[in-house]
């Protein structure tokens, strides 16, 4: 059973490098995770590959998760939970959504179409996650669950998101710069993590998606085992008005970008990383000369710009 589900979901999670062509005179290739699975993609499915591997291996039959309503990961884990016949609960940002399923997101209604049982957390509830007096209830019910955090990031998922750095070396040379969007921050600490293993003079550059994500960088600092090693950078200015919120300029940007290059952005995550990579070229921060990785991290479903 561990291997079937093993073999079907992570025995082919390689994905290609696309090169994007030079800007500025700084080289930028695009590493495409929104191509190793058509729903559990990208970072989502790297950061699942070790938890759900040892989840299976332990004879777990219990998922507990958390996310918001426009969660890559909880639409994510929800279809690998089916995939491997496991129960799931998926424990929502939002209390006003239990009684309107109408207004449910495309990502919430997947979820629940794949099998995922929706609990709605009020703001208050939610940030107190398994010490909220809702959760604990629930999880009184089941006997030694897998509880996987938000946005999957734990040091498990730090495994599977360190080997994209692993792929990257039998793709290309070293580059000077990786980008990446942030939500939970795990996958740029897997980055991290994978940079300091393979040694490489690379520096990580994180994009928060959410206004007011100073936090980032403590919870960086937690998950990673190599942050002071290695260079990274987290830019607070690209959240475009804060979570699955857009400006003008970032529609036009991905249209654009899309055309030209025939990569799919999604609205929540990449139009953001891919659109601060392309600034911080043009304002020199990013410098003449450079070699720079953007990792799309998937997330389509959520829906293309």
């Amino acid at each position: 059973m561990v291997q079937n589900i093993y073999s079907t979901l992570f025995g082919k999670i390689n994905s290609p490098c696309q090169f994007i062509g030079s800007f500025k005179s700084v080289s930028v290739v695009c590493k495409r995770d929104d191509l190793n699975h058509p729903i559990i993609q990208g970072n989502k499915l790297r950061k699942l590959k070790y938890n759900i591997t040892s989840t299976l291996q332990n004879n777990v039959t219990q998922l507990v998760t958390f996310g918001g309503a426009f969660s890559n990961h909880i639409v994510a884990i929800a279809q690998v939970a089916k995939l491997a016949n496991l129960n799931i609960i998926g424990f929502i940002r939002g209390e006003e959504l239990r009684e309107s399923p109408d207004k449910w997101s495309q990502t919430l209604q997947d979820a629940n179409n794949a099998g995922m049982e929706l609990v709605f957390l009020s703001r208050k509830e939610y940030r107190l996650k398994e010490q909220s007096e809702v959760v604990k209830k629930y999880l009184l019910n089941f006997k030694n669950p897998m509880i996987i955090p938000e946005g999957g990031s734990n040091d498990l998922a730090l495994l599977g998101v360190a080997e994209i750095i692993d792929e990257l070396a039998k793709q290309i040379e070293p580059p000077t710069h990786i980008v990446t969007a942030c939500g939970t921050g795990g996958t740029c600490a897997g980055l991290i993590d994978g940079v300091y293993n393979l040694g490489w003079d690379t520096k990580v550059i994180g994009i928060p998606v959410l206004k007011g994500a100073g936090f980032l960088v403590k919870d960086i600092e937690n998950l990673s085992q190599h942050h002071p090693q290695v260079s990274w950078q987290l830019y607070f200015d690209y959240h475009a008005g804060g979570y699955a919120k857009l400006e003008d300029k970032y529609v036009f940007f991905g249209q654009q970008f899309s055309k030209k290059t025939k990569i799919p952005l999604d609205k929540i995550y990449n139009v953001k990383s891919f659109f601060a990579a392309y600034d911080l070229i043009e304002k020199g921060l990013i410098s003449a000369g450079s070699k720079v990785v953007i990792l799309h991290t998937g997330g389509l479903q959520g829906g293309i710009i």
